[in-house]
């Protein structure tokens, strides 16, 4: 029960966050889908004169999600940043850190409340959107050709990406080093790990550094939050 009231607490503090993320991308992607369902085909597929030899990759390469790719992206890694601040520096900037830690609740379960309460909001406020959009543009009667199951994976993997800046600002953030030494190792992993992902091909590649990066980041944020004195 005390974990559930932790939770409850971290979750309410991401909420307007989460509300505002999840309202801009589906505005955003629901505004993009539905232009490019009335105007986007006719544009690509006016270009084929009739009577001609069309090849294949000219009628199966056109993705629609495509265009709320760049925006699911930048909201998550934002979204990261944001959530990273809020649980792990504000505490610091405002000494609230004691009062929190003087609960009769171990340091464990408080530190899982928070991870626990980003990774909830990472699933509900993109992660639905984002399934609703796509079940959107695979239906039939919106879009002639629908969108691939790699480009439904290809958005989560974006979401994870999201999820690892929250781990990056949330290690930074917890450090006691200075900024000139070791206390910026969070965000640059974090920075590192998403380059990596974004010039990855083959999704083997891209889940395999993305769960060497989490692991690396959940050891050393347990490590220096239960050994830290606030």
């Amino acid at each position: 029960m005390r974990f559930l009231a932790l939770l409850r607490k971290e979750l309410r503090e991401c909420l307007p966050w989460m509300l505002l993320v999840a309202i801009a991308f589906f505005a955003v992607g629901g505004f993009l889908l539905r232009a490019e369902a009335y105007y986007g085909g006719y544009r690509h597929y006016s270009r084929l004169s009739p009577g001609t030899v069309v090849d294949h990759y000219q009628l199966t390469y056109y993705q629609t999600l495509n265009l709320t790719g760049p925006w699911l992206f930048c909201l998550s890694i934002g979204l990261g940043l944001v959530l990273g601040v809020r649980h792990f520096w504000i505490p610091h900037f405002t000494r609230t850190w004691p009062f929190l830690l003087h609960r009769s609740v171990s340091r464990k379960s408080i530190l899982a409340a928070k991870l626990t309460a980003g990774t909830i909001a990472f699933v509900i406020s993109l992660g639905t959107v984002w399934v609703a959009l796509y079940w959107y543009a695979s239906r039939p009667e919106v879009f002639a050709i629908p969108p691939t199951v790699r480009v439904f994976i290809e958005g989560w993997i974006f979401i994870m990406l999201g999820l690892v800046a929250y781990l990056g600002t949330a290690l930074s953030g917890l450090s006691t080093a200075n900024w000139y030494t070791t206390k910026i190792f969070g965000l640059v992993l974090a920075t590192v790990i998403i380059v990596t992902t974004l010039s990855q091909w083959t999704l083997a590649g891209i889940f395999t550094s993305i769960a060497v990066s989490v692991a690396i980041l959940l050891s050393q944020i347990f490590d220096t939050f239960l050994r830290r004195e606030f």
